[in-house]
């Protein structure tokens, strides 16, 4: 048995009136998947299971959408050491200390997305290829940036957490604990 951490694509307060986080957790149990847990209210699931990530994937999504939730609520599966990595490259250690929240790191759905845009990007935001992963310092121009429309449309499917989030996930894997694991 693996461990696993989903992100969900699209999560938020419209798709809580149609799947509440408990709702799935007990979905993914009824499937399973062992010991889920949520992290915050967005879509984060650490959950111990058998299967390949893509194995898991394609799972995760059978279950979202049995729950009524739709085909843009897209499963981003990754391994725990993928996040730490993750985590350690940090492009942009004052930023992650200093404002955390204003740091996007982009999952994406795809295998190989493509990144060849970046080096001709002009905007404000500063950009880091991580692997298969972006890395964007918002600098405070989040919720005004037109970044996240531009990564979606020219890399793939995506879905997005900030630094805090990304630390907090790597944090709660290396602590987890299936039932029944020592």
């Amino acid at each position: 048995m693996s461990v696993f951490i989903v992100l969900l694509r699209a999560i938020g307060p419209v798709t809580h009136k149609v799947m509440s986080m408990a709702q799935w957790r007990e979905a993914v149990v009824a499937e399973g998947f062992e010991a889920p847990e949520t992290y915050v209210a967005t879509g984060n699931m650490i959950v111990a299971g058998d299967g390949t990530p893509a194995a898991v994937t394609r799972r995760m999504d059978r279950i979202v959408h049995a729950l009524g939730l739709g085909p843009g609520n897209k499963a981003v599966v990754r391994l725990p050491g993928q996040l730490r990595t993750l985590l350690r490259a940090n492009p942009f250690p004052e930023a992650a200390l200093e404002r955390p929240s204003e740091i996007g790191v982009y999952f994406f759905a795809g295998a190989e997305p493509d990144f060849t845009w970046t080096g001709d990007y002009q905007g404000p935001e500063r950009i880091h290829v991580e692997g298969r992963h972006l890395i964007v310092d918002y600098d405070g121009r989040g919720s005004s940036s037109r970044l996240p429309g531009i990564i979606e449309k020219k890399s793939g499917l995506v879905t997005a957490r900030n630094w805090n989030t990304l630390r907090g996930l790597v944090e709660r894997a290396a602590a987890y604990k299936p039932s029944g694991n020592t």
